[in-house]
Protein backbone atom coordinates (compact mmCIF):
# COMPACT_ATOMS: atom_id res chain seq x y z
CA UNK A 1 0.00 0.00 0.00
CA UNK A 2 2.71 2.26 1.22
CA UNK A 3 4.37 1.57 -2.30
CA UNK A 4 1.25 2.51 -4.13
CA UNK A 5 0.72 6.60 -2.38
CA UNK A 6 4.60 6.56 -3.38
CA UNK A 7 3.47 5.66 -6.87
CA UNK A 8 0.64 7.86 -6.90
CA UNK A 9 2.51 10.82 -5.66
CA UNK A 10 5.66 11.14 -8.07
CA UNK A 11 2.43 10.22 -10.96
CA UNK A 12 0.70 13.46 -9.61
CA UNK A 13 4.55 15.19 -9.00
CA UNK A 14 5.16 14.05 -13.52
CA UNK A 15 1.44 15.56 -14.14
CA UNK A 16 1.58 18.59 -12.72
CA UNK A 17 4.97 19.61 -14.03
CA UNK A 18 4.07 17.94 -17.13
CA UNK A 19 0.72 20.90 -17.01
CA UNK A 20 3.25 23.72 -15.88
CA UNK A 21 5.43 23.08 -18.65
CA UNK A 22 2.30 23.32 -20.99
CA UNK A 23 0.75 25.94 -19.27
CA UNK A 24 4.22 28.44 -20.71
CA UNK A 25 3.41 30.15 -23.71
CA UNK A 26 6.31 31.13 -26.43
CA UNK A 27 5.34 34.22 -28.94
CA UNK A 28 7.45 34.66 -32.00
CA UNK A 29 7.94 38.19 -33.06
CA UNK A 30 8.52 38.97 -36.70
CA UNK A 31 10.70 42.35 -36.80
CA UNK A 32 11.88 43.88 -39.85
CA UNK A 33 14.76 45.13 -38.71
CA UNK A 34 18.45 44.68 -37.39
CA UNK A 35 19.11 43.73 -33.96
CA UNK A 36 21.51 47.09 -33.46
CA UNK A 37 18.13 49.43 -34.93
CA UNK A 38 16.40 51.09 -31.77
CA UNK A 39 13.05 49.35 -32.76
CA UNK A 40 13.78 46.05 -32.59
CA UNK A 41 16.32 46.84 -29.03
CA UNK A 42 12.56 48.60 -27.86
CA UNK A 43 10.86 45.26 -28.75
CA UNK A 44 13.61 43.37 -26.53
CA UNK A 45 13.14 45.17 -23.56
CA UNK A 46 8.90 44.25 -23.72
CA UNK A 47 9.98 41.28 -24.13
CA UNK A 48 12.35 41.13 -21.44
CA UNK A 49 9.94 42.94 -18.87
CA UNK A 50 6.83 40.70 -20.18
CA UNK A 51 8.88 37.45 -19.56
CA UNK A 52 9.63 38.81 -15.74
CA UNK A 53 6.54 40.27 -14.68
CA UNK A 54 4.92 36.85 -16.07
CA UNK A 55 7.68 35.05 -14.35
CA UNK A 56 8.55 32.68 -17.76
CA UNK A 57 5.01 31.67 -18.42
CA UNK A 58 5.00 33.80 -21.48
CA UNK A 59 7.80 34.03 -23.78
CA UNK A 60 8.73 36.16 -26.76
CA UNK A 61 11.21 35.21 -28.96
CA UNK A 62 12.24 38.21 -31.20
CA UNK A 63 13.63 37.27 -35.37
CA UNK A 64 14.94 40.81 -36.34
CA UNK A 65 15.91 41.53 -39.94
CA UNK A 66 12.87 39.89 -41.11
CA UNK A 67 14.64 36.42 -40.47
CA UNK A 68 11.43 34.85 -40.44
CA UNK A 69 10.74 35.54 -44.06
CA UNK A 70 7.97 37.65 -43.82
CA UNK A 71 7.55 40.65 -46.36
CA UNK A 72 6.03 44.40 -45.53
CA UNK A 73 3.13 43.95 -47.65
CA UNK A 74 2.02 40.43 -46.21
CA UNK A 75 2.08 41.15 -42.67
CA UNK A 76 -1.26 41.83 -41.44
CA UNK A 77 -2.88 38.24 -43.33
CA UNK A 78 0.40 36.84 -41.76
CA UNK A 79 -1.06 37.59 -38.26
CA UNK A 80 -4.36 37.38 -38.95
CA UNK A 81 -3.76 33.34 -40.02
CA UNK A 82 -1.39 32.94 -37.64
CA UNK A 83 1.61 31.71 -39.09
CA UNK A 84 3.54 34.28 -36.49
CA UNK A 85 2.19 35.43 -33.23
CA UNK A 86 3.61 38.93 -32.81
CA UNK A 87 4.81 41.14 -35.92
CA UNK A 88 6.10 45.06 -36.66
CA UNK A 89 3.94 46.06 -39.05
CA UNK A 90 4.38 49.49 -40.56
CA UNK A 91 1.35 51.39 -41.28
CA UNK A 92 1.89 52.25 -44.93
CA UNK A 93 3.02 49.15 -45.99
CA UNK A 94 -0.39 47.19 -45.77
CA UNK A 95 -2.63 49.69 -47.44
CA UNK A 96 -3.23 47.15 -49.82
CA UNK A 97 -5.06 45.10 -47.46
CA UNK A 98 -6.68 47.82 -45.38
CA UNK A 99 -6.34 51.60 -47.11
CA UNK A 100 -6.91 53.38 -43.72
CA UNK A 101 -4.28 52.20 -42.01
CA UNK A 102 -1.55 54.45 -44.17
CA UNK A 103 -2.88 57.67 -42.72
CA UNK A 104 -0.53 58.05 -40.64
CA UNK A 105 1.47 57.23 -43.58
CA UNK A 106 0.78 60.41 -45.70
CA UNK A 107 2.95 62.70 -47.60
CA UNK A 108 4.11 65.99 -45.63
CA UNK A 109 0.81 65.20 -43.30
CA UNK A 110 3.05 66.28 -39.53
CA UNK A 111 5.83 68.10 -39.12
CA UNK A 112 6.77 67.85 -36.06
CA UNK A 113 6.69 64.73 -33.22
CA UNK A 114 3.35 66.12 -31.61
CA UNK A 115 1.53 66.12 -34.77
CA UNK A 116 2.64 62.55 -35.22
CA UNK A 117 1.34 61.36 -32.17
CA UNK A 118 -1.95 63.18 -32.39
CA UNK A 119 -2.70 61.73 -35.66
CA UNK A 120 -2.11 58.59 -34.76
CA UNK A 121 -4.52 58.85 -31.30
CA UNK A 122 -7.13 60.76 -33.73
CA UNK A 123 -7.04 57.60 -35.85
CA UNK A 124 -6.54 54.65 -33.36
CA UNK A 125 -10.11 53.41 -33.04
CA UNK A 126 -10.21 53.01 -36.29
CA UNK A 127 -7.33 51.37 -36.81
CA UNK A 128 -8.31 49.04 -33.90
CA UNK A 129 -11.77 48.42 -36.12
CA UNK A 130 -10.42 47.36 -38.81
CA UNK A 131 -7.52 45.34 -37.16
CA UNK A 132 -10.13 43.47 -35.76
CA UNK A 133 -11.07 42.17 -39.56
CA UNK A 134 -7.89 40.40 -39.29
CA UNK A 135 -8.00 38.98 -36.23
CA UNK A 136 -5.58 40.80 -34.48
CA UNK A 137 -5.15 43.70 -31.81
CA UNK A 138 -1.98 46.61 -31.34
CA UNK A 139 -0.31 46.03 -28.19
CA UNK A 140 2.19 49.09 -28.84
CA UNK A 141 3.48 51.45 -31.56
CA UNK A 142 6.54 53.11 -32.01
CA UNK A 143 7.58 55.63 -34.55
CA UNK A 144 10.13 56.42 -36.72
CA UNK A 145 12.12 60.38 -37.65
CA UNK A 146 10.81 61.75 -40.51
CA UNK A 147 11.96 60.00 -43.80
CA UNK A 148 14.14 62.22 -46.08
CA UNK A 149 16.29 61.65 -49.21
CA UNK A 150 19.85 59.88 -50.11
CA UNK A 151 21.30 60.90 -53.24
CA UNK A 152 24.35 61.19 -55.27
CA UNK A 153 23.69 64.63 -56.24
CA UNK A 154 22.42 67.69 -54.34
CA UNK A 155 18.82 68.60 -54.11
CA UNK A 156 17.12 71.71 -54.28
CA UNK A 157 13.67 71.92 -55.30
CA UNK A 158 10.82 69.77 -56.97
CA UNK A 159 12.40 69.68 -60.52
CA UNK A 160 15.58 68.33 -59.25
CA UNK A 161 13.73 65.37 -58.34
CA UNK A 162 12.95 64.37 -61.51
CA UNK A 163 14.71 61.37 -63.12
CA UNK A 164 15.99 59.96 -60.01
CA UNK A 165 15.74 55.97 -59.56
CA UNK A 166 15.01 55.49 -55.95
CA UNK A 167 14.32 53.29 -53.86
CA UNK A 168 11.36 53.92 -51.69
CA UNK A 169 9.61 51.13 -48.97
CA UNK A 170 5.67 51.76 -49.13
CA UNK A 171 2.51 53.45 -51.27
CA UNK A 172 3.48 57.36 -50.55
CA UNK A 173 6.97 56.67 -51.86
CA UNK A 174 5.69 55.52 -55.40
CA UNK A 175 2.96 58.19 -55.34
CA UNK A 176 5.21 60.84 -54.46
CA UNK A 177 7.63 59.72 -57.62
CA UNK A 178 4.97 59.31 -59.82
CA UNK A 179 3.62 62.95 -58.75
CA UNK A 180 7.49 64.37 -58.98
CA UNK A 181 8.87 62.47 -61.57
CA UNK A 182 11.08 60.39 -59.84
CA UNK A 183 11.68 56.26 -60.99
CA UNK A 184 10.48 54.79 -57.59
CA UNK A 185 10.64 50.92 -56.85
CA UNK A 186 9.29 49.71 -53.80
CA UNK A 187 11.89 47.12 -52.25
CA UNK A 188 13.46 45.66 -49.29
CA UNK A 189 17.12 47.00 -47.75
CA UNK A 190 18.64 43.92 -48.61
CA UNK A 191 18.01 44.58 -52.03
CA UNK A 192 19.30 48.50 -52.30
CA UNK A 193 22.96 47.71 -52.42
CA UNK A 194 22.64 45.12 -55.55
CA UNK A 195 20.57 47.30 -57.61
CA UNK A 196 22.60 50.30 -57.06
CA UNK A 197 25.62 48.41 -57.94
CA UNK A 198 23.71 47.32 -61.12
CA UNK A 199 22.47 51.31 -62.35
CA UNK A 200 19.27 50.48 -61.41
CA UNK A 201 19.19 52.88 -58.60
CA UNK A 202 20.67 55.79 -57.63
CA UNK A 203 18.88 57.19 -54.25
CA UNK A 204 16.83 55.82 -51.54
CA UNK A 205 14.02 57.33 -49.50
CA UNK A 206 14.08 56.45 -45.62
CA UNK A 207 15.15 57.97 -42.19
CA UNK A 208 18.21 59.06 -41.13
CA UNK A 209 18.24 56.10 -38.54
CA UNK A 210 18.14 53.60 -41.64
CA UNK A 211 20.52 55.52 -43.21
CA UNK A 212 23.03 54.94 -40.60
CA UNK A 213 21.80 50.93 -40.67
CA UNK A 214 22.77 50.81 -43.74
CA UNK A 215 25.97 52.99 -44.11
CA UNK A 216 24.05 54.73 -46.69
CA UNK A 217 27.54 57.14 -46.72
CA UNK A 218 29.13 54.11 -48.63
CA UNK A 219 27.19 54.22 -51.66
CA UNK A 220 25.65 57.76 -51.71
CA UNK A 221 26.90 61.42 -50.88
CA UNK A 222 24.33 63.50 -49.92
CA UNK A 223 21.06 63.49 -47.20
CA UNK A 224 17.94 65.99 -48.14
CA UNK A 225 15.91 65.87 -45.07
CA UNK A 226 12.73 66.61 -47.05
CA UNK A 227 10.58 65.10 -44.18
CA UNK A 228 7.94 63.37 -46.54
CA UNK A 229 6.52 60.94 -43.76
CA UNK A 230 7.07 59.74 -40.06
CA UNK A 231 6.33 56.33 -40.48
CA UNK A 232 3.72 54.33 -37.98
CA UNK A 233 4.77 50.80 -37.09
CA UNK A 234 2.37 48.16 -35.19
CA UNK A 235 3.39 45.77 -32.60
CA UNK A 236 0.55 43.36 -33.67
CA UNK A 237 -0.36 39.98 -31.78
CA UNK A 238 -3.26 37.44 -33.33
CA UNK A 239 -5.86 37.42 -31.50
CA UNK A 240 -6.59 33.78 -30.95
CA UNK A 241 -2.81 33.42 -29.46
CA UNK A 242 -3.90 36.99 -27.19
CA UNK A 243 -7.28 34.90 -26.56
CA UNK A 244 -4.95 32.29 -24.64
CA UNK A 245 -3.97 34.42 -21.85
CA UNK A 246 -5.37 34.53 -18.33
CA UNK A 247 -6.94 38.20 -17.86
CA UNK A 248 -4.05 38.99 -15.54
CA UNK A 249 -1.34 37.96 -17.88
CA UNK A 250 -3.39 40.37 -20.57
CA UNK A 251 -3.12 43.31 -18.35
CA UNK A 252 0.34 43.09 -17.08
CA UNK A 253 1.35 42.59 -20.71
CA UNK A 254 -0.85 45.94 -21.89
CA UNK A 255 0.39 47.84 -19.30
CA UNK A 256 4.11 47.11 -20.24
CA UNK A 257 3.44 47.63 -23.75
CA UNK A 258 1.48 51.32 -22.85
CA UNK A 259 4.58 52.19 -21.16
CA UNK A 260 7.01 51.23 -23.78
CA UNK A 261 4.52 52.57 -26.14
CA UNK A 262 5.60 56.45 -24.33
CA UNK A 263 9.13 55.27 -24.28
CA UNK A 264 9.43 54.87 -27.85
CA UNK A 265 7.63 57.61 -29.12
CA UNK A 266 10.16 59.90 -27.02
CA UNK A 267 12.95 58.44 -28.00
CA UNK A 268 12.47 58.95 -32.27
CA UNK A 269 13.72 62.67 -31.66
CA UNK A 270 17.01 61.42 -29.83
CA UNK A 271 17.99 58.51 -32.30
CA UNK A 272 17.05 61.32 -35.59
CA UNK A 273 19.29 63.64 -33.86
CA UNK A 274 22.38 61.12 -33.07
CA UNK A 275 22.18 59.56 -36.64
CA UNK A 276 22.22 63.19 -38.54
CA UNK A 277 25.39 63.40 -36.56
CA UNK A 278 26.54 59.83 -37.58
CA UNK A 279 26.08 60.67 -40.84
CA UNK A 280 28.00 64.06 -41.35
CA UNK A 281 30.74 62.03 -39.71
CA UNK A 282 31.23 59.38 -42.14
CA UNK A 283 31.27 62.27 -44.79
CA UNK A 284 27.80 62.44 -45.90
CA UNK A 285 26.41 66.04 -47.22
CA UNK A 286 23.00 66.73 -45.08
CA UNK A 287 21.28 69.59 -47.36
CA UNK A 288 18.98 72.12 -45.79
CA UNK A 289 15.32 72.65 -47.00
CA UNK A 290 14.78 76.23 -48.75
CA UNK A 291 11.03 77.68 -48.20
CA UNK A 292 10.40 77.91 -51.81
CA UNK A 293 11.47 73.83 -52.02
CA UNK A 294 9.23 73.11 -48.88
CA UNK A 295 6.40 75.22 -50.59
CA UNK A 296 6.78 72.90 -53.77
CA UNK A 297 6.54 69.80 -50.86
CA UNK A 298 3.60 70.67 -49.35
CA UNK A 299 1.42 71.53 -52.29
CA UNK A 300 2.32 67.66 -53.16
CA UNK A 301 1.16 66.69 -50.62
CA UNK A 302 -1.89 68.60 -50.13
CA UNK A 303 -2.72 66.88 -53.65
CA UNK A 304 -1.73 63.46 -52.73
CA UNK A 305 -3.59 63.46 -49.37
CA UNK A 306 -7.07 64.46 -51.27
CA UNK A 307 -6.58 62.34 -53.75
CA UNK A 308 -5.62 59.16 -50.91
CA UNK A 309 -8.54 60.18 -49.19
CA UNK A 310 -11.41 60.01 -51.52
CA UNK A 311 -9.83 56.45 -52.27
CA UNK A 312 -9.75 55.60 -48.27
CA UNK A 313 -13.24 56.46 -47.40
CA UNK A 314 -15.44 58.14 -44.81
CA UNK A 315 -13.32 57.23 -42.15
CA UNK A 316 -10.06 58.53 -43.04
CA UNK A 317 -11.79 61.80 -44.65
CA UNK A 318 -13.17 62.50 -40.73
CA UNK A 319 -9.73 61.96 -39.14
CA UNK A 320 -8.18 63.82 -41.49
CA UNK A 321 -11.03 66.96 -41.06
CA UNK A 322 -10.60 66.35 -37.44
CA UNK A 323 -6.53 66.49 -37.28
CA UNK A 324 -6.52 69.64 -39.82
CA UNK A 325 -8.73 71.70 -37.44
CA UNK A 326 -6.54 70.87 -34.52
CA UNK A 327 -3.55 71.85 -36.28
CA UNK A 328 -4.75 74.75 -38.02
CA UNK A 329 -4.19 73.45 -41.54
Amino acid sequence: MKKLLIGLTGVMFALTCFSTALAKTKWDMHLNYPAGNFHTEGAQRFADEVAKATNGELTIVLHPGAALGFKGPELLKSVAEGQVAVAEIPTGMVEGDAPVLALTAQPFISTNTFEQRLLYQLAKPVYAENLKKFNQITLYTSVWPFSGIYTQRAIKSEADLKGLKMRVYDGTGLTFGEATGIAARKMPFSEVYPAMKAGLLDSMYTSSVSGVDAKAWEVLKFFTPINIVGPVNMINVNLDAWNKLDPKTQTLVLEIAAQLEDEMWNLAGDMDRKSHATLVENGMTISPVSKQFRSELNAVGEKLRAEWAGKAGADAQKILTEYYRITGR
